[in-house]
């Protein structure tokens, strides 16, 4: 207390202002600014969290539910040519190897592939044992090769 009571009031008031000030500066600086940091941080995962619900619930709700598909006695290699003609896929290649089937697509759309994939073991009643697409320079375009067998 002797070094303040030794200054004029004036270099009081600069010396106490100073002071008060670097001790907000340093609140400020190391207790505020971490703790809003840290607050936005934990918003951002609150909120990448929330949308992975929401997008888990979206895709609950829209799961088609997988029931047997029906039995159907017509040889595999007709069946999937119709269902492609069907879903406008068209077949380039179809090797019969026995019980199997390997198809050849040589360009299609991804999206079209998919579901017609989908169609294939959940109405067609076949499964698919290998696919392989390979992605193509036309935009959402790929090729694919596919082995199919009956799911009976």
């Amino acid at each position: 207390m002797s070094i303040l009571a030794r200054l004029n009031p004036r270099e009081r008031v600069i010396v106490l202002g100073g002071g008060a000030f670097l001790i907000a500066l340093a609140a400020w600086f190391y207790v505020w600014q971490p703790l809003a940091s840290e607050r936005a941080e934990q918003a951002e995962r609150i909120a990448r969290y929330l949308a992975v619900i929401e997008i888990t619930r979206m895709v609950d709700n829209r799961a088609p539910t997988v029931e047997p598909a029906p039995v159907n006695d017509a040889p595999l290699t007709p069946r999937i040519t119709q269902s492609a003609e069907a879903a406008g896929i068209p077949l380039a290649r179809l090797d019969p190897d026995g019980s199997r089937l390997r198809i050849t697509v040589a360009s299609a759309g991804f999206a079209e592939l998919t579901r017609w994939i989908a169609a294939l073991e959940s109405v067609e009643g076949v499964r698919a044992l290998s696919v392989e697409m390979s992605r193509l320079t036309q935009p959402g375009q790929v090729s694919m090769r596919l082995t199919l067998e009956d799911a009976q």
